[in-house]
């Protein structure tokens, strides 16, 4: 597996998979455009950024992320359903019900083998330099956007408590050269490790923002791992292998692997004017107070690479983060809710916005029951609309699934509306986030109990008939390609 950013980018060049632009470019506003217009073409490559204008020591890459293959390649699989087995394998078996489930999973923490590995002096240590936010080469992505951002830097904390680490990938408002505003949201593990620090009274919250590292650890960043488990582990699970880390001064661990590393603190009673902001919505977040991080100390590698996304209407290059976040996490969705066969987020949904599961259907009242259950998992719990569908209606083709809802559903039997409960903190949609309504639709064929008559039989051609007519498809002429399989 790859030990950094700059390896990966090696073999995605021998694989042709990475474009190099050598002419000067503007990082600001420049780069993120051509992302942008890139993302939006599907463009398969990643892409690098030799030249960049006001800021010579500095390269740029984006779309690292940016198809399956990619992926794939960065996590050495071609079966990411594979890597959440894998996470699950220790465990299978031994507990019964979602709760005993869930208890297991914290214990995960001590899964040796995948614990980070403190070495003395990494290679991000390689120059420590002035105290400059604004010598980074982070993007304004939308002409709106309140300030400059980092939009893919890992942004590493602890709970003070049980000393778990965290690093999640939050937007970063730069404010000045020493001052930056987190925008955590308010049910993610960042901002609940500042709330205990808070609590406490401890005004001085340790942070650490990592630029880059070995790919694994960077998508880690955006995974919603369950709570208590330490993401340095999980990505040693995705990666094969530990991390390596340096401890830093002020005792959090940091990717030894990293371009650069911005070390400082959140002022527990300090907060800022962040946004607004064009996110993932396609829409621009309003301005709202989170809390501001100052930079003491800075590290880098020579020569470091900046990585940064752009993020707006799908497509974009979250969307194959999403995907693989879904296959990744299929295995221990099945595991906690075993009626599931699969599951879709549609990137067009938002992924927080629709998810369509199928499952198999053993009595009446399932399809709630599972959504109920999916509603009480973790970041699930943001999803605005489900959709359950019968294990033969394949998840990922649209047809299929309109196919079902349109022959299933009765919208006063079958839809379930549920008021006044968790949503995501971005959704422009309702007026009072981070709480508003989500729907549930059954569309799955019903049973007697659930429409009190008898639900009428599909239809299905003759079997006999379907063997002859494929017998003898080369005799009627027609292509070989259409022939029924």
């Amino acid at each position: 597996m790859f030990e950094d950013l700059r390896s990966y980018l090696d073999h995605l060049k021998e694989r042709d998979l990475l474009h190099e632009v050598n002419v000067e470019v503007d990082p600001v506003e420049e780069v993120p455009e051509i992302l942008r217009h890139l993302m939006w073409k599907r463009y398969p490559k990643a892409v690098l950024f030799n030249k960049l204008k006001g800021y010579e020591d500095w390269r740029v890459v984006g779309n690292i992320f940016g198809s399956m293959e990619l992926i794939k390649i960065a996590l050495g699989t071609e079966n990411l359903e594979e890597i959440g087995e894998r996470f699950l394998a220790p465990f299978k078996g031994k507990a019964e019900g979602v709760t005993g489930k869930l208890r297991k999973l914290s214990e995960m923490i001590g899964m040796g083998k995948y614990l980070p590995k403190k070495v003395r002096k990494g290679a991000v240590q390689e120059r420590e330099l002035e105290p400059d936010l604004l010598s980074i080469p982070t993007f304004k992505t939308w002409p709106k956007d309140a300030s400059r951002y980092f939009t893919y830097a890992l942004t590493i904390t602890k709970d003070p408590d049980t000393e778990v680490h965290n690093f999640g990938v939050y937007r970063i408002m730069v404010y000045s050269p020493r001052r930056a505003v987190v925008h955590w949201q308010v049910h993610k593990r960042g901002a609940q490790n500042y709330l205990k620090y808070k609590k406490k009274g401890i005004r001085k919250m340790p942070v650490a923002i990592a630029i880059g590292g070995d790919p694994a650890t960077l998508l880690t960043g955006a995974l919603p791992v369950p709570e208590g488990i330490d993401k340095y582990m999980f990505a040693g699970i995705l990666k094969g292998s530990s991390v390596p880390v340096i401890e830093l001064d002020n005792g959090l661990l940091a990717p030894a692997n990293a371009e650069a590393l911005l070390v400082g603190y959140v002022d527990t009673e300090e907060l800022a004017w962040e946004g607004p902001f064009g996110d993932h919505t396609g829409y621009y977040t309003p301005r709202d107070l989170y809390p501001v991080f100052h930079l003491e100390k800075m590290y880098a590698r020579k020569d470091p690479i900046y990585y940064g996304t752009v993020v707006g209407r799908p497509p974009m290059e979250d969307a194959y983060i999403g995907k693989a976040t879904e296959r990744i996490f299929l295995p221990l969705m099945k595991w906690l809710i075993p009626e599931i066969v699969d599951v879709n987020l549609p990137p067009e949904g938002l992924f927080h916005g629709i998810a369509i599961v199928s499952i198999k259907k053993k009595y009446p009242g399932h399809a709630r029951k599972v959504m109920h259950s999916l509603w009480g998992l973790g970041q699930m719990s943001f999803t605005k609309m489900i959709i359950v569908v019968d294990e033969d209606v394949d998840v990922h083709d649209i047809g299929e699934v309109m196919y079902a809802i349109a022959s299933t559903v009765d919208p006063k039997r079958d839809v379930v509306i549920i008021e006044n409960d968790v949503t995501d903190v971005l959704d422009h949609t309702t007026p009072t986030p981070p709480i508003a309504s989500k729907m549930g639709i059954d569309a799955t064929r019903k049973w007697k109990e659930e429409c009190g008559y008898e639900w009428p039989e599909r239809t299905e051609p003759d079997p006999k008939l379907v063997e002859l007519v494929k017998s003898r498809w080369e005799s009627y002429g027609f292509p070989s390609e259409v022939k029924p399989e």
